[in-house]
């Protein structure tokens, strides 16, 4: 399983209670990666908590040799975000977005945000995925 740029891997602890925490991570090509089969850890949970909402916007063009998909979501639930029919390289233009989130998703601690490349390599592209925790 690869990382995010290791400079750039977050861990996310206990916040406030009662108080949704809004956590925000970039995937960038030509920093991380894309070849077909990663999977790529973009930040780690060090409690147990709950994924109330969440999305993936295209910052940069996403683009593949092939017909890569991308999906998005927590180990528990490998396409909480972004599933690979919304994920699929073709729909992966600047400006998308796609919130998949709409069932709450108990994470456990030391679990990882994830972002899953599938299909065929991507050749570029960059990802904002932003997500609302209650810890």
């Amino acid at each position: 399983m690869a990382n995010v740029s290791s400079a750039n891997l977050h861990y996310v602890g206990p916040g406030f209670a009662n108080n949704v925490e809004i956590h925000r991570v970039i995937y960038d090509f030509t920093v991380d990666g894309g070849a077909s089969a990663d999977v790529i850890r973009l930040l780690q949970f060090k409690s147990a908590c709950t994924l109330v909402w969440g999305y993936a916007k295209v910052l940069t063009t996403c683009t593949s040799g092939g017909s890569a998909t991308v999906i998005v979501g927590v180990t528990a639930d490998t396409d909480a975000i972004m599933d690979a029919t919304a994920g699929a390289v073709a729909n992966l233009a600047a400006g998308f977005i796609d919130g998949n989130s709409a069932t709450p998703v108990k994470i456990a601690a030391d679990d990882y945000l994830l972002l899953d490349i599938g299909t065929a390599d991507l050749t570029a592209g960059k990802i904002e995925v932003v997500i609302g925790l209650l810890p």
